[in-house]
């Protein structure tokens, strides 16, 4: 079985979450993906922990596995004229389908590498630029990073507690919506390419994938324009809905009840003790007035059970429910076993590392997913291969500071 991208040649020039992790989709699916980056300023995946073994370094990160596997690693100086000059050259002479960045507006223009200089090398190509709030508009050149973008959306605004400042979410959860909606476009463009021979200039606003995930408090003000607040665990059309505490030591179970049916079911799964038969709680309006008294009877009942055999009984009587799973619950998940979500790979430096596959499967294209590469790992294919330079012509390279090496390393920082 082939792989779906098989052919498919590109440039990451990405940093962050949101291009390495699409790219990487690709790459596991059978795209060439060249990683550009440097010695001088590692990045990011490399330079933030988890560390493997909890020993820092360029090549021990968790992040890099997680977001840069299944390409290429080539390290160039960009500060340098003939280290631009390389990406230019393998634009002729690789010829990629795709050149992706994430680079604050103007800086790819300024190294001569934006987009209007790119096409006129390759006509056709596919240019991605994702940034937090896109090519052009006020607020362009506003820095920002995951975590400062789900704040933008709304999202920090709306977790918490009525009666408590916003908690805001501690994930860079902003980068990952645009993950899914820059595969779309690409893959569009992908297309077109096919069918046109044109390419086409992507400009990608992170803030604005990220209003998708706010829709409902979005509608709520374009609709009626109200100005939805901070409501803890609860939904305003559904009771109980919340997280509720379980048998064990922090251990929980999330529950979702929207219909009167569901409710019904709820309460023969608890054993319909006398008190689901309050008038009161009949209905999702009377359930709603008296949900403090709700939350509290349900978990009285919650905490003398385990939430597995919760998650379980209310599954099977068609009531959402779920165990509030933490890290080491997701990594032994049946189900993600059983679809051969984490893959075990080989790495040269730290031992066994696993890696995660994308979150779909096709049917007629199977994955190729490999480790993600040590830095610089493959200047030598791309250099002699790619570009089909001399020895001669690649030392002078090297000895000009256009290819970056491990001798220019800073010392990667404990976090």
């Amino acid at each position: 079985m082939g792989h779906i991208f098989d052919g498919i040649r590109i440039l990451d020039m990405g940093t962050g979450g949101t291009v390495p992790l699409a790219l990487k989709w690709l790459g596991d699916h059978g795209a060439s993906v060249i990683k550009v980056e440097t010695h001088l300023r590692l990045d990011s995946a490399r330079m933030g922990g988890p560390f493997y073994e909890f020993i820092p370094g360029a090549n021990r990160g968790g992040w890099q596995e997680w977001l840069n596997s299944s390409k290429y690693s080539f390290t160039v100086n960009l500060s340098k004229p003939k280290g631009r000059d390389l990406i230019k050259q393998l634009v002729v002479k690789w010829q990629p389908h795709v050149l992706a960045e994430s680079y604050r507006p103007g800086i790819m223009k300024r190294w001569g590498l934006g987009y209007d200089s790119i096409r006129k090398l390759k006509p056709d190509i596919i240019y991605w630029s994702s940034c937090i709030e896109g090519q052009y508009g006020p607020h362009c050149m506003r820095l920002g990073y995951g975590p400062v973008t789900t704040n933008l959306s709304g999202a920090g605004y709306l977790t918490g507690w009525p009666d408590r400042p916003p908690a805001s979410v501690p994930l860079a959860y902003g980068d990952f919506p645009a993950v899914g909606s820059g595969m779309i476009a690409l893959t569009s463009a992908l297309l077109r390419q096919r069918r046109t021979g044109k390419g086409v200039h992507l400009d990608q606003s992170q803030y604005e994938c990220n209003l998708y995930v706010m829709a409902a408090p979005l509608l709520e003000y374009l609709v009626n324009g109200r100005v939805m607040e901070r409501n803890g665990n609860r939904l305003s059309y559904a009771a109980p809905h919340g997280v509720y505490p379980c048998e064990g030591e922090d251990r929980w179970v999330a529950i979702a009840v929207f219909t009167d049916g569901e409710w019904r079911s709820f309460c023969d799964v608890i054993g319909n003790p006398d008190w689901t038969r309050d008038p009161r709680f009949a209905t999702l309006s009377g359930r709603k007035q008296s949900e403090d008294e709700l939350d509290r009877l349900i978990g009285e009942w919650t905490r003398t059970h385990k939430a597995e055999d919760i998650e379980a009984a209310m599954q099977a009587r068609g009531v959402a429910a779920n165990v509030v799973e933490d890290n080491q619950d997701i990594c032994e998940d049946s189900q993600l076993k059983h679809r051969g979500h984490f893959q075990e790979l080989e790495h040269p430096e730290v031992g066994k590392v696993k890696g995660e596959l994308p979150p779909f499967r096709l049917s007629k294209s199977s994955e190729r997913h490999f480790r993600a590469p040590l830095i610089g790992e493959h200047n030598s294919l791309v250099l002699s291969e790619f570009l089909g330079l001399s020895d001669d012509e690649i030392s002078d390279l090297y000895a000009e500071g256009a290819i970056t090496t491990d001798a220019d390393l800073p010392q990667p920082k404990k976090r």
